[in-house]
Order: C-alpha cells, then sequence, then structure tokens
C-alpha cells in the first residue's frame, strides 16, 4: 500500500486469477470511498500485478514481476497510471532495458515527483545469479525513460538488491535483504545513492550496529529528504 495526501493504493496482486490488480481510494472528510480499480492493459493470469505500488500527486506505479514479457518468463515489468478530472488512465508500461527471463523486474516500486524506480531483485548481473538491480526511470513530456540502472559497488550473488526501494527527491535508498557482511550470512544490507546533474552514485552503504546472521536487514526501506 502506498498514500499520498488524500488518495491511497493498496495491491491484490492474487486478483483475477492472480493477474492482479489495485485499488484507488480518496478521503473526502473523514470518509474513505474506492474511487477505481486499477488492471493492466495487457494483463495476464500470474502476471502478480500488484505485488508493488507506489504514488506521488496524480500518478501512481504499480508493479508486476511475474509478468512474461519479450525478454522472457517472468521478466517483469510495471505500469505508470495518472489521474485526470478523477480517471485514472495508464500512461505507460515500463521494462528493463537488459530485461531477461526471471528478473522479476517490478518486485518493488517507488516514485517522487516525476522520477520512479523499479526493483528487479532476482537480476543476474555481473556480480552474479540474482545479485540483483533497481532501475532509474524520468518523465520528460509525459514519456518516461531509463535513466540508470543501480548495483551495489560490493554487489555478490544472492544479495537481492532491490527486493526494496524508495526514493525522495534526489537521493534513494535500496534493500539487499540477503547479503553477506562481516556479521554474517543474510544479515543485511541497504544503499543510498544520490542524483547529481542526473548521475546517480552510490553514497553509503547501511548496515545495523547490532547486525546478525539472518537478520535480513533491508527488507523493507523507506526515506524522507534526510531520514
Amino acid at each position: 500500500a502506498s498514500i499520498y495526501g488524500d488518495t491511497a493504493i493498496m495491491g491484490a496482486y492474487t486478483d483475477n486469477n492472480v493477474a492482479g490488480s489495485a485499488y484507488v481510494f480518496v478521503r473526502t472528510g473523514s470518509i474513505w470511498s474506492q474511487q477505481q480499480k486499477l488492471t493492466a492493459s495487457d494483463a495476464a493470469n500470474f502476471d502478480f500485478f500488484g505485488t508493488s505500488v507506489a504514488i506521488t500527486g496524480d500518478t501512481a506505479i504499480v508493479g508486476a514481476p511475474l509478468d512474461d514479457t519479450a525478454a522472457g518468463s517472468n521478466a517483469g515489468s510495471a505500469y505508470v497510471f495518472t489521474r485526470s478530472g478523477g480517471v485514472w488512465s495508464q500512461q505507460q508500461k515500463l521494462t528493463a532495458s537488459d530485461a531477461s527471463a526471471s528478473d522479476q523486474f517490478g518486485w518493488s516500486v517507488t516514485i517522487s515527483g516525476d522520477t520512479a524506480i523499479v526493483g528487479a531483485n532476482n537480476d543476474d548481473t555481473a556480480a552474479g545469479t540474482n545479485a540483483g538491480s533497481a532501475y532509474v526511470f524520468t518523465r520528460a513530456g509525459g514519456v518516461w525513460s531509463q535513466q540508470q540502472q543501480l548495483t551495489a559497488s560490493d554487489a555478490t550473488a544472492i544479495d537481492f538488491f532491490g527486493f526494496s526501494v524508495s526514493i525522495s527527491g534526489d537521493t534513494a535508498i535500496v534493500g539487499a535483504y540477503l547479503a553477506n557482511i562481516t556479521a554474517g550470512t543474510d544479515a543485511g544490507s541497504a544503499y543510498i545513492f544520490t542524483r547529481t546533474n542526473g548521475v546517480w552514485s552510490q553514497q553509503e552503504k547501511l548496515t545495523a550496529a547490532d547486525a546478525a546472521p539472518f537478520d535480513n536487514f533491508g527488507e523493507r526501506v523507506s526515506i524522507s529528504s534526510d531520514t
């Protein structure tokens, strides 16, 4: 679920034969009412649309990590919707530039203004199988384009980097909950990235002060300004 002002969005990824859906609610006074049910224009069974959702203003993004695309089975996708006159319409379907089968692009999503980040925790990178990555997209003139692919500076196989993502302005955080660190196996970590002149750079790696094996630190992340 995600909320912005008086609008909330909730995912229901097993709805409609697991094709999935998302529901938008709006608040008037102290009463919440359903505004619209969102589905993908090319919905298919077992897409898991609604696994992840995020909203900012009149724009929402919904992840469908098990969507089968031209890149392969379960490559995944994310859908951007915009609201005009109280009606939501699909603006664009997002996929990774280097998409491949089983990446699960769309497992996590986040949006802030005209920037969105989509996590692909099962992405196989040069660091190894399921090292994971996250993709930044920006919107200009109503069109979304991939700005950059983010990976951890010390990425290794089965880190699941991108399992969780969050953005606030020019700062983002990405969780890698199965990362092995000095504290032990699957202790987990999270990475802070900042954007300068359109380029994202890793600023810091975060770990818990009392980290221990199998803590899964980074399974969920959220960011607002400097916190």
